[in-house]
C-alpha cells in the first residue's frame, strides 16, 4: 500500500501535526509506503527521515486557493496506485478542488468536525460547506472520534466514515499523586486563549472554590486580556498566574494537583493524555470528543453538564474523596497501550483502506 498524505502544516510539532506525524510513523510501522505535501511553512528537523515536500505557502487564508494549482501538479505525478489522504478541512477543501474532474479520489483524515466549532467559527463552517459539494466529497471520511464522525454524517448524509482515534506512543505507568498541601492547591490549564478553549469557564468556577485554590495558565491569545479582566471582575487575580506561552509543561504538570480543561469543542485532547501520563487527573466538560477519552484513556471527570458551578463541583470532587485511584490509573493506562499505539493505529487504517 501507498500513501501521499496533504497536511496543512507540520510546525509547530504538536496537536494535530505531531499527531500526523505519528501516523505516518505507525503506518510505516505496517509496512506502508508513506509520502507527504505540506501546504504552509516547512519541516521540523527531527522529521528530516520522511519523505515530505512542501509548497512554502504562508498561513493566511488565502493559502487555500493559492495552493490547488501546484497540488494539481503534485498530485498529478503520483502513481496510479498511490492513495491520497487530506489532513482536515484545511487539506479536504483545496484537494478535493485540486483533484476535481481528474478521476482520482481521496481519503480525508478529519479532526475538527463538532458541533461547537461549527457554531463560533466562521472559517469551519465555511470550509464544512465546500466539503460538501459533491466534485469535492471524498471517497472515505476517517475520524478521531465518534463526536466527529457523528457532525460529518449529519453535515454529508451518506458519506462513509470510520472512527479511528489518533496515536500516541505508549510511555511507562506513572502512579497518580496525591494533593500534598489542602492549604494550595493547584489547578493547572493548557492551551491557547481561544473562545473555544473556553478559559473563562475556569476563572468563573475558580471564584466558586474556596481560597485555598489556585489557578495557572499556561497559554496565550487573542483572549488574554479579556480572560485577565475576568480574572479581577471576579476577585480572583490573586489566585490566578497567568504564564503566557511556555516551552513545555511537564514541569508544571508535576507540580498541578489537578489539570482543568473548560475547552467546548476539542479534535482529540493531547494535553489529556500528558496529564494522564504524569499522574495527573484531568475535570473537563462533557462535550463530544472529550467524553470518549474521560476516564477510559484519562483518569478523571466530566462535569453535569457545561456551566461554571459544575466545573467547579467536579474540581472538588476530584481533589477530595473521589480522586481518581491507583486502579483507575492503571485502567487507563493499558487502555492507551492498547488502543492509541501508532502501530495499532497503523492497522487499523491499513484495514480501512483496504475495504
Amino acid at each position: 500500500m501507498r500513501l501521499h498524505f496533504v497536511l496543512p502544516q507540520l510546525e509547530p510539532l504538536y496537536g494535530m501535526e505531531l499527531a500526523a506525524a505519528l501516523l505516518i510513523r505507525g503506518l510505516q510501522a505496517q509496512g506502508v509506503e508513506v509520502s507527504a505535501t505540506v501546504v504552509s511553512r516547512g519541516v521540523p528537523a527531527e522529521l528530516a527521515d520522511l519523505t515530505v515536500d512542501t509548497l512554502g505557502l504562508g498561513s493566511r487564508i488565502t493559502r487555500l486557493m493559492e495552493s490547488v494549482p501546484p497540488l494539481r501538479r503534485r498530485l498529478q505525478n503520483l502513481a496510479p496506485d498511490v492513495q491520497i489522504v487530506a489532513s482536515g478541512l484545511w487539506g479536504s477543501v483545496p484537494v478535493g478542488a485540486a483533484l476535481a474532474g481528474s478521476g482520482r479520489s481521496y481519503v480525508a483524515w478529519e479532526h475538527s468536525l463538532l458541533p461547537e466549532r461549527l457554531r463560533i467559527d466562521r472559517r469551519v463552517r465555511t470550509l464544512a460547506r465546500f466539503s460538501r459539494l459533491k466534485g469535492l466529497r471524498p471517497r472515505l471520511v476517517v475520524a478521531v472520534s465518534n463526536g466527529v464522525a457523528r457532525t460529518v454524517q449529519e453535515l454529508a448524509p451518506g458519506q462513509p466514515v470510520v472512527t479511528i482515534t489518533n496515536p500516541m506512543p505508549p510511555r511507562p505507568f506513572v502512579a497518580p499523586r496525591e494533593v500534598v498541601d489542602r492549604r494550595r492547591i493547584n489547578l493547572l490549564t493548557t492551551a491557547a486563549f481561544r473562545p473555544y478553549k473556553n478559559h473563562s469557564c475556569a476563572i468563573s468556577a475558580l471564584a466558586l472554590l474556596p481560597e485555598a485554590y489556585h489557578l495557572t495558565l499556561a497559554g496565550d491569545g487573542e483572549e488574554r486580556d479579556l480572560l485577565h479582566a475576568k480574572a479581577q471582575e471576579l476577585g480572583v487575580q490573586h489566585r490566578t498566574s497567568f504564564l503566557g506561552r511556555v516551552p513545555g509543561v511537564a514541569q508544571l504538570l508535576a507540580e498541578a494537583d489537578l489539570l482543568v480543561h473548560p475547552s467546548r469543542a476539542e479534535t482529540f485532547g493531547f494535553s489529556l493524555v500528558e496529564a494522564a501520563e504524569a499522574g495527573l487527573p484531568v475535570a473537563a466538560l462533557p462535550v463530544p470528543a472529550l467524553d470518549e477519552m474521560i476516564p477510559t484513556f484519562v483518569p478523571g471527570a466530566l462535569a453535569a453538564d457545561t456551566s461554571p458551578a459544575a466545573l467547579a463541583d467536579t474540581v472538588l470532587r476530584l481533589t477530595g474523596a473521589q480522586r481518581p485511584t491507583l486502579a483507575d490509573f492503571e485502567k487507563s493506562w493499558h487502555a492507551r497501550c492498547a488502543a492509541l499505539d501508532p502501530a495499532e493505529v497503523g492497522r487499523q487504517w491499513v484495514e480501512a483502506l483496504n475495504r
